[in-house]
C-alpha cells in the first residue's frame, strides 16, 4: 500500500489496526507451524519456510505500522528505510509462501514429469537462495536511492511472478485425487487465498504510478491485506486443529 501524502486520522487508524491484526495472525501462523513442524502433522520441509513466513509477515506488519506512524508525523522516523524494509517484507511473505508450495510439491509423489524430475529439488534450492539474495539487494538499493516508481514496478513484477509461481504449485497438489477432502486440501485452498490476496495487495501499488488516485490504490490495498489475514487467521486455527488431532 501507498501512506497517502497527508493522511487523514481515518485512514490512519486502518492503517493501524490492519497491521496489528496481520502481527498478531503472523505470530500465530509461527507458533503453531512450529507446533506442526514438530510433531511433524504432515511430513514435510514446507514447514520452515511457513515459519520464515509468518517471521517476515510480523517484520511487515511492524514496519508498516511504523510507516503509517512517520507519514502521520506522530513520531519522527526515516521514512525511507522503514518503507524499504516494509516492502521486501511485503514480497518475501509472498515469496516464502510460494516457496513453501514448491517444496510440497517436489516431496509428493503426484508431482508431473519434466521440470521436476529434470532438476534435483537441492539445486532449485540453490537457485532459489542465490536467486532472492539478488532480490533482496536489488530491491533495497532502488529503494534508498530514492526510485520509488522503479521499485513499485519491480514489486508488481515479482509479486504477480511468485503469486503465480507458488498458486500453481498450491493447485498442483490440490488437484491430485489424494489431497480431496482431506485436512492437507483445506490447508491448500487457504494457502491459495492466502497468496492471492497478498500478491494483489502487493501488486497494487503500481496503481499510484499509472495515474490511480492515491485514495483508491490505498483502499483497494487495505481491503485485499484485511483479506488475507482473515484467510491467515483460518488457516491458522486449521493448524491448530492439526495439533489438537494429533496429541489426542
Amino acid at each position: 500500500m501507498t501512506v497517502l501524502t497527508d493522511p487523514e486520522g481515518t485512514v490512519i487508524v486502518t492503517r493501524i489496526i490492519t497491521y496489528c491484526l496481520l502481527f498478531v495472525a503472523s505470530i500465530s501462523l509461527t507458533y503453531y507451524t512450529r507446533q506442526n513442524a514438530r510433531r511433524q502433522t504432515i511430513k514435510s520441509e514446507m514447514w520452515q519456510y511457513v515459519i520464515l513466513t509468518g517471521i517476515v509477515g510480523t517484520i511487515y506488519a511492524f514496519t508498516a505500522t511504523a510507516e503509517t506512524v512517520a507519514a502521520a508525523e506522530i513520531l519522527t522516523a526515516n521514512t525511507e528505510l522503514v518503507s524499504a524494509i516494509r516492502r521486501v517484507c511485503q514480497l518475501f511473505f509472498i515469496i516464502f509462501l510460494a516457496l513453501a508450495m514448491r517444496e510440497l510439491y517436489y516431496e509428493s509423489p503426484q508431482k508431473s514429469d519434466g521440470l521436476a524430475s529434470q532438476l534435483p529439488i537441492e539445486s532449485i534450492r540453490y537457485i532459489e537462495a542465490g536467486f532472492l539474495i539478488v532480490v533482496f539487494i536489488e530491491f533495497m538499493v532502488i529503494i534508498l536511492l530514492g526510485l520509488v516508481d522503479i521499485a513499485r514496478i519491480v514489486q508488481l513484477a515479482a509479486a504477480i511472478a511468485f503469486t503465480v509461481y507458488g498458486v500453481s504449485f498450491a493447485t498442483g497438489i490440490k488437484g491430485a485425487a489424494m489431497t480431496q477432502r482431506t485436512v492437507l486440501d483445506t490447508m491448500l485452498t487457504y494457502i491459495i487465498a492466502v497468496l492471492l490476496s497478498a500478491g494483489g495487495a502487493s501488486a497494487a501499488e503500481v496503481g499510484v504510478v499509472i495515474g490511480i488516485q492515491p485514495a483508491i490504490v490505498e483502499s483497494v490495498g487495505i481491503v485485499l491485506t484485511i483479506m488475507s489475514i482473515t484467510f491467515l487467521l483460518v488457516l491458522t486455527t486449521r493448524l491448530k486443529q492439526n495439533v489438537a488431532d494429533v496429541s489426542v
